[in-house]
C-alpha cells in the first residue's frame, strides 16, 4: 500500500498562531492546494480519508479535482490534536456543500487528549485504513501538522517518544509504503514532508 499523509494548505490560523481553531485557507493556502492537486494529477488514488475541518476538506477537494470518481471519507479520527474537545468539525450540510458525494463517518468529539490518546487515535485510523483497502491500494490522508506526526509514527509502528514530532509544512507530503520483498512484508518511509510542488518554498 502507498499511504500519502498530507497537511492542509496555509490558514489564517497558521498566520496568527492559532492552528487549532476552525479557520479557512489564506490566498497563499489556496495556491498551495492548487499546486498540490497538480502534483497528484496523474497519480492513481483509490481512496481519500480527510479530517472534517474546512482546511482539510478544501485541500482534499483540490487533489480530488483530478480524481472525481475516487471515494472520499470524512473521519473525525483525523481531527487535529488540540481541537476544541467538544468540536466535531464542519456540520454535515457544510461538508456536503463542499463535497456532495463525501461519505461522512459517525463523529464523536475528541475530549481532552494527551500524547498517548492522540497516538492511540492515530493507530486506530491507520488500522482502519489497512482493513478497508487492498495491499496494492494508493490512499491519501489529509489532516494536520501536529496529528500527522502521530499518523507517521503509527504507520511505521514506531513507539511514541516524548517531545518529538516530524516537521509538516502546509501541503507537505509524506509517503509510507508497504511492500513485499522475498515474501516478507516491509514498511518503508519513502519520503517525509516533501514540498517540491510549491513555487514558494516554506521557511523550516
Amino acid at each position: 500500500m502507498k499511504l500519502y499523509i498530507i497537511r492542509h494548505g496555509e490558514t489564517f490560523g497558521n498566520l496568527n498562531g492559532d492552528g487549532f481553531s476552525e479557520t479557512d485557507l489564506t490566498p497563499k493556502g489556496e495556491r498551495q492546494i492548487e499546486l498540490l492537486g497538480e502534483r497528484f494529477r496523474n497519480e492513481r488514488i483509490d481512496k481519500f480519508y480527510v479530517s472534517p475541518l474546512v482546511r482539510a476538506v478544501k485541500t482534499a477537494n483540490a487533489v480530488r479535482e483530478h480524481h472525481k470518481s475516487t471515494p472520499i471519507i470524512i473521519d473525525s479520527l483525523l481531527l487535529e490534536k488540540g481541537t476544541d474537545p467538544g468540536y466535531i468539525g464542519l456540520a454535515d450540510e457544510k461538508i456536503k456543500k463542499l463535497c456532495p458525494d463525501a461519505q461522512i463517518n459517525h463523529r464523536t468529539p475528541l475530549g481532552e487528549e494527551n500524547d498517548e490518546k492522540a497516538y492511540s487515535r492515530a493507530k486506530r485510523i491507520i488500522e482502519k485504513i489497512k482493513e478497508e483497502n487492498d495491499f496494492d491500494s494508493t490512499v491519501v490522508v489529509i489532516a494536520h501538522g501536529t496529528f500527522n506526526s502521530y499518523l507517521v509514527l503509527a504507520a511505521l509502528d514506531f513507539p511514541l517518544k516524548e517531545n518529538f514530532n516530524f516537521s509538516h509544512v502546509n501541503t507537505g507530503v509524506t509517503l509510507v509504503q508497504t511492500i513485499k520483498e522475498n515474501g516478507i512484508v516491509k514498511t518503508k518511509l519513502k519520503f517525509l514532508n516533501d514540498y517540491s510542488h510549491l513555487d514558494e518554498k516554506p521557511q523550516l
